[in-house]
């Protein structure tokens, strides 16, 4: 059945495909990129991120029309990240029970789940947590990613096979499912939909070539027979039938999916951490009911379980002499205090503190284990997270090279689409076309984008560079949504993909130009030609671009792993060869894996999927 279906889908794509002599990107490309991690090596441990990183939409919003304009901050900066230089001056703490490096998505987590055990246990000494981010906060991946949370149905279920056995492969896809209801059943517990701007809009994959659309509808059919997903999950459609719906002359598949706003979300995560919240037991249950029909994942396979057996070492025991001996309140970062809040547990977030390296304790390494060192001064510390993502060798040279992490720079734009909504009303005529509200991606995952919803609160008194040729009033360009598009890393095939980059300072002429010509050529009418001349438009279209740094395996797998602590005093000692027997003593733990991925996995590097291109989104590694 299948493969009479497989055959006669592509004689309809290659019959009725008529884009297919030109495409304004490379097609295909994705397996010379894979092959890159064979026959390319690092000169070195990465650097420390840069102080001065390109402005993304997210962290500033105000470059573009979608932000209410305020003259006491025009980039929109301090509003939508109230916590960017947190503990950036004043007095450094000088010990913790744990110390997170890394003050994204991933390093947020893990806090946030530290203090659902502590404040679960309610007896006993309480935890006190510092989380460390080298400049402001959430201005890693998670403050520069595409902003999708989908989870994979079927795609690259056949690369999969050949590296696992089939119940890991079907583990790999019930976390993909796992990980975006755990997600999703906490912005639903905690009413944060309407400011994280979540939208379910399902997601779309856009097949360009003749090779992409085979490997995909391959990739279903053995996913159906593996039991990973059902029929009725994918809808397919013919290059005629997406051409009817959306514009495009391309043929695609759709499924589930969400978009929200990334550092919103994580700065929720961040309160919620801090604060603490009521109603565990109950958000436990919701995510239980919520996947109770997925492939279950290894035991324990609940939010709570699943950490609890990952950081039950750094859980201070009845006998133990917690580092935080607050009995009353609690304080911030700046020693402000905060009423009322829970002393059980006590997180504490210095920005703008970077770690330079860290250290055995040798001073009194019985209460403490390590000294943890940046320019404002030392950190001891009983247990250390490196939720670190593509810097990570910076600290631990030897995942330096491609069998460790291996940092790859994207770019992304924020364009604004010359037509509205159709659910708005937009009829459109011809080509013009108007856009519905799912994600999207294509060509392999290189591309992946996303239209925003409206801005809440209307603009006024606009400056002038904030206007659209053709506007009436300052509002009538917000008709036509902001899109969020990332990729182009193709067009630098001959400077490696973006690979071994760490500079999110700068951005690619290569990549800006392809990011400017893509969507004017998938959608003929919908986006702003490259010349930016049709429709009587001065320019192309493009409001913010950005770059950021993404942490990619050979595997596509992330590493969690407890640190061996001789290994890790010989990488103290800057004995990095860039071998490899070093990193064979860090083997992936696949339990660990599955139980700290819940919220860490899909945005640390951000794409919309864990696998679409081999990105590893958490990079979490802990010196117990």
């Amino acid at each position: 059945m299948f493969s009479a279906d497989l055959g006669l889908w592509i004689s309809l794509y290659l019959c009725d495909s008529t884009s297919m002599s030109y495409f304004p990107l490379p097609l295909d490309a994705y397996a010379e990129f894979k092959a890159l991690f064979d026959r390319s090596y690092a000169s070195g441990p990465s650097p420390l991120p840069t102080p001065n990183p390109t402005k993304s939409f997210w962290t500033h919003p105000g470059l573009s029309r979608d932000w209410p304009y305020d003259s006491n901050d025009p980039e929109g900066c301090k509003r939508i990240n109230p916590y960017a230089s947190e503990g950036s001056e004043g007095h450094l703490t000088s010990e913790a029970d744990v110390v997170i490096i890394g003050g994204g998505i991933t390093g947020v987590s893990v806090a946030l789940e530290l203090g659902r055990l502590v404040r679960e246990e309610k007896t006993g000494p309480g935890l006190k947590v510092v989380i460390l981010e080298a400049r402001d906060f959430c201005s890693g991946a998670t403050g520069r990613n595409g902003g999708h949370l989908t989870a994979a149905i079927s795609h690259n279920y056949s690369s999969l096979a050949k590296l696992y056995s089939p119940e890991e492969v079907r583990r790999c896809f019930a976390l993909e499912e796992h990980t975006t209801t755990a997600i999703l059943s906490l912005i639903e517990k905690y009413g944060w939909a309407d400011y994280v701007d979540l939208v379910e809009g399902g997601h779309c994959v856009l097949l360009f070539s003749e090779r992409e659309a085979r490997e995909a509808k391959e990739d279903w059919k053995k996913a159906i027979e593996a039991g990973v997903t059902t029929k009725d999950q994918v809808q397919w459609l013919t290059t005629e039938e997406t051409k009817q719906e959306y514009g495009a002359s391309y043929p695609m598949y759709r499924t589930g999916g969400h978009n929200l706003w990334p550092l919103k979300l994580v700065t929720r995560m961040f309160e919620l951490a801090r604060d603490g919240g009521s109603g565990n037991k109950q958000e436990t249950e919701t995510v239980e009911a919520n996947s109770k029909d997925a492939i279950p994942l290894p035991a324990p396979n609940n939010l709570v379980g699943g950490m609890r057996k990952l950081f039950s070492n750094f859980l201070p025991s009845q006998q133990s002499n917690p580092t935080n001996q607050n009995t009353n309140t609690k304080t911030d970062s700046n020693n402000n205090q905060r009423p009322d809040a829970p002393d059980a547990y006590q997180l504490i977030l210095h920005t703008h503190t970077a770690v330079h390296s860290v250290h055995p304790n040798e001073e009194d390494p019985s209460s403490f284990r390590w000294s943890v060192h940046t320019p404002r001064g030392n950190i001891k510390a009983k247990h250390i997270v490196y939720a670190t993502n593509a810097y990570t060798s910076h600290l631990l040279p030897h995942l330096s090279g491609p069998d460790g992490i291996v940092p790859v720079r994207g770019q992304a734009v924020a364009i604004r689409a010359k037509v509205g909504y159709t659910d708005e009303g937009w009829k459109g005529e011809g080509d013009h076309k108007g856009l519905s509200r799912s994600g999207w991606s294509g060509n392999e995952g290189f591309e992946y984008w996303f239209p925003r919803p409206h801005p809440k609160s209307v603009h006024q008194h606009q400056p002038d560079h904030q206007k659209l040729d053709g506007d009436k009033d300052p509002n009538d360009g917000l008709k036509r949504p902001l899109i969020i598009l990332g990729g182009a890393r193709e067009t630098l095939k001959d400077g490696g993909y973006g690979m071994y980059e760490t500079d999110d300072s700068v951005l690619d002429p290569g990549a800006s130009r392809g990011l400017r010509v893509f969507l004017g050529h998938v959608f003929p009418g919908e986006f702003p030609s490259m010349d930016g001349r049709d429709e009587g438009q001065s320019t192309d279209g493009v409001e913010v671009e950005w770059s950021g740094i993404m942490g990619f395996t050979k595997s596509g797998d992330p590493f969690v792993s407890p640190s061996d602590v001789q290994l890790l005093r010989r990488s103290f000692a800057h004995s990095y060869k860039g071998g490899t027997s070093q990193r064979r003593k860090w083997r992936r733990n696949k339990g660990t894996v599955h139980c700290c991925r819940l919220y860490g996995s899909w945005y640390a590097a951000g794409l919309w999927m864990r696998r679409s291109t081999g990105i590893a989104y958490l990079e979490g590694y802990l010196s117990s």
